[in-house]
């Protein structure tokens, strides 16, 4: 596991984004081991302790449509 200490202004999915590569299954596995961060908006304030668990299988790339 790691731990990701929060800088004023990091957001959960920014966090999770640029550590796992992907939001999709990850975010929310890292609010079931994070809980405590229901207390917070969608901004996170400064120091704020996370921790990331390991990823058990690859990172899904997500696919963005241009056109539907």
């Amino acid at each position: 596991m790691t731990t990701y200490i929060t800088k004023d202004g990091d957001t959960l999915d920014q966090i999770v984004w640029r550590h796992y590569g992907t939001t999709t299954g990850t975010l929310e596995r890292v609010l079931a081991q994070n809980r405590h961060l229901a207390e917070y908006d969608a901004v996170l304030p400064a120091g704020i302790q996370i921790t990331l668990p390991i990823q058990t299988e690859p990172a899904k790339k997500q696919k963005i449509k241009l056109w539907q």
